[in-house]
């Protein structure tokens, strides 16, 4: 194939951006009475199921870049629903889920499963085993780029 043929809507990131922000928005609608973001919801339970846990470490994690998990972090932070505790490196801080958090993150899993429920009902079984096993494949060979 020729990139001179190519479209915009033949583009893989265009195609997998639009059915992130899709998902992301039936995610923020049954989150949103916690006042979480999935990215936020995400960040904190995986700090209230690892912590204390270093920057680095969660950025692996989630696969996202240091800039990006900064970002998301702030609001956490702000809010007191995540702190930085000290590890046993004094250049290294972890990162703790605080009592609101690890309650906020309680709140809020029975309305992430309804999301969850609700997409993984609207995908049918077999597309969302599909996808998943596509997704993880893809991130596996582009691990490596």
């Amino acid at each position: 194939m020729t990139t001179a043929r190519l479209s915009p809507l033949d583009c893989t990131c265009f195609r997998v951006r639009g059915a992130a922000r899709r998902v992301t928005q039936i995610y923020g609608k049954h989150l949103a009475p916690t006042g979480l973001k999935i990215s936020q919801f995400s960040l904190l339970g995986f700090i209230a199921a690892e912590g204390p846990v270093s920057i680095g470490r969660l950025s692996e994690l989630l696969a996202t870049d240091r800039t990006t998990l900064t970002r998301n972090l702030k609001p956490l932070l702000d809010d007191g629903l995540v702190e930085r505790a000290a590890s046993g490196d004094k250049r290294r801080h972890e990162l703790v889920a605080t009592a609101a958090g690890r309650a906020l993150f309680k709140r809020a899993l029975p309305l992430w499963a309804r999301a969850e429920q609700e997409v993984r009902e609207a995908m049918g079984a077999k597309l969302t085993s599909d996808l998943h096993g596509a997704l993880d494949r893809s991130m596996e060979k582009l691990a490596a780029l």
